[in-house]
């Protein structure tokens, strides 16, 4: 069992990056109460950091693997995490441009389409646009608003 320290710096090996090129990453256990379910990371609207969630199931995977950094698709998938976050912060870039930044760096890293982490990240990034649509559209294209994450 690898610690959650080892698993950020998998992360950032991936994408070839130091800790102090981000803006400050704390690792927490549980994402705040009003997250939407199954967040691997956010930012905190106060002190622009980014928190990383070592409780999603790429953090967990890779925590669990056989050898230092031995799960690389958990390892790409939680370095598009940290990308689509830092863009929140430098950028203030909105939803879709993040979720946009971050499978474009996956395909870079070599997990592109039909990879399980792009997947994942199409599926949050589809599951987010659903969620900002006004109330009127989603009902008129047959679906119904919900906080939860199927």
């Amino acid at each position: 069992m690898w610690t959650a320290e080892v698993v950020l710096l998998c992360a950032l090996e991936v994408l070839g990056r130091s800790a102090g090129s981000f803006p400050p990453i704390e690792l927490v256990a549980t994402a705040p109460a009003h997250a939407t379910p199954g967040v691997e990371a956010y930012v905190g609207p106060r002190d622009k950091k980014i928190y990383l969630v070592t409780t999603s199931a790429a953090f967990r995977r890779q925590m669990a693997s056989n050898t230092r950094c031995g799960d690389v698709m958990a390892a790409r998938k939680l370095a598009s995490v940290l990308i689509h976050e830092e863009l929140h912060i430098r950028q203030n870039a909105d939803e879709r441009t993040a979720y946009e930044a971050q499978l474009l760096r996956l395909i870079m890293m070599g997990s592109g389409v039909g990879t399980p982490p792009y997947q994942e990240v199409f599926r949050a990034m589809q599951q987010t646009k659903n969620r900002q649509r006004p109330p009127a559209a989603a009902a008129a294209s047959g679906l119904m608003a919900s906080g939860r994450v199927p």
